[in-house]
C-alpha cells in the first residue's frame, strides 16, 4: 500500500516565507516585459531584414541603370552632346582605312553633308585606302576635304611636302584641308617640346597656305588650342575644328565641332564607329570653306 506524501507544518512555513504571495504579481509583470521585449526584438530584426532587402534592390537598380547607360553610350544610342539637326544641318564623319571598303555611291546618300578623308600622317605615312577613298568620293556630290595628322616631333616643311605630294597640288573644288594636331599616345603623357612643336606646326601651316591659297583648318581639343593655337599670331588666320565630346565648345570661334566618336553609318565593311562633326552654318555657308584656287 502506497504512502501519501505530506509536508509537515514547518516545511510549509519555510516555503511561505521564501515565496510570499505578493511575488506572483511581480513575476507576471516580468513575463509581460519579457514578451514586450521579445516583440520589439522581432520587429527590429524584421525591419533590418527589410532594410537589407531595400538596400540590395537599390544597389541592383543603380548598377542596372549604369550598365544600360554605358551600353547606350557605347553604341552611340545616346551621347553627352546631341546637336539638333535644325541648329546644325551640315554634318559628317572623318574617313580612314579602319572603315574598310566604302560603297561611296550609297554611303554619300545618307544623312551626310560633308566628310574629311584621312590622307597622311607625319612626313612618311599615307592612309592605305586614301587613293581608293579619294577616287570613290570624287564620283559623288558629297563635299569632301583631306586630313593630315600632325606629328609634333617631325619637320613641318617635310610634313607639308608629304601632304601636297599625296593629295595633289590643286584642291580647287575641295573643302579646305585640315590638320589634326591632337596629341596622341605618349605625347599626351609626356608633352613634346612646346617651342619645337609650335615651330613645326607654323612651318606646316605656312607651306599649306602658300600652296592652296587658304590657311588649313586646325583640328584639336581645347587643350591644344589653348597651348598652341590661341597664343600664336601666325596661326590666328586658321579656322578651328574643336574636338569636344562632352560639351559644346565655348571661348573659341569654331567652324567644325566633333561632338561624338560613336556614330555608325551604313555601306562600309567594318561597321565601326566614326567621329562625326557638325559645321557652324548651313549648306550655303559651307561654300566659303571650299578651296578657290587651283594651286601654284
Amino acid at each position: 500500500m502506497k504512502k501519501k506524501f505530506k509536508l509537515d507544518k514547518q516545511a510549509i512555513e519555510n516555503i511561505d516565507s521564501r515565496f510570499p504571495d505578493d511575488t506572483v504579481g511581480e513575476l507576471d509583470v516580468y513575463d509581460d516585459e519579457a514578451d514586450a521585449l521579445e516583440d520589439a526584438l522581432r520587429k527590429r530584426r524584421r525591419s533590418r531584414r527589410i532594410a537589407r532587402i531595400l538596400i540590395r534592390l537599390t544597389v541592383f537598380f543603380i548598377v542596372l541603370i549604369l550598365i544600360m547607360a554605358a551600353a547606350m553610350l557605347y553604341t552611340g544610342y545616346v551621347w553627352f552632346n546631341e546637336p539638333r539637326k535644325r541648329d546644325y544641318p551640315v554634318r559628317g564623319p572623318v574617313i580612314d582605312s579602319d572603315m574598310g571598303r566604302i560603297q561611296w555611291s550609297r554611303f554619300a546618300g545618307q544623312n551626310i553633308q560633308l566628310c574629311y578623308i584621312t590622307a597622311t600622317k607625319g612626313k612618311n605615312y599615307v592612309d592605305e585606302r586614301f587613293d581608293e577613298n579619294k577616287k570613290g568620293a570624287a564620283g559623288t556630290k558629297l563635299p569632301t576635304g583631306y586630313l593630315h595628322v600632325f606629328e609634333p616631333d617631325e619637320n613641318g616643311r617635310a610634313q607639308a611636302e608629304h601632304f601636297i605630294d599625296t593629295v595633289g597640288e590643286s584642291l580647287g573644288g575641295r573643302l579646305t584641308p585640315a590638320v589634326d594636331i591632337d596629341l596622341r599616345g605618349l605625347d599626351r603623357i609626356i608633352s613634346p617640346d612646346k617651342d619645337n612643336t609650335l615651330e613645326n606646326l607654323k612651318e606646316l601651316v605656312a607651306d599649306l597656305t602658300s600652296q592652296y591659297g587658304t590657311p588649313p583648318i586646325l583640328k584639336c581639343r581645347m587643350s591644344e588650342y589653348e597651348t598652341y593655337v590661341e597664343p600664336c599670331e601666325e596661326l590666328a588666320a586658321c579656322p578651328v575644328w574643336i574636338d569636344s565630346v562632352f560639351s559644346k565648345p565655348s571661348g573659341v570661334d569654331w567652324v567644325l565641332w566633333t561632338y561624338s566618336p560613336r556614330v555608325r553609318y551604313s555601306y562600309y565593311d567594318s561597321n565601326s564607329y566614326l567621329d562625326v562633326a557638325v559645321f557652324k552654318g548651313g549648306e550655303e555657308d559651307l561654300k566659303a570653306l571650299y578651296v578657290q584656287n587651283n594651286g601654284q
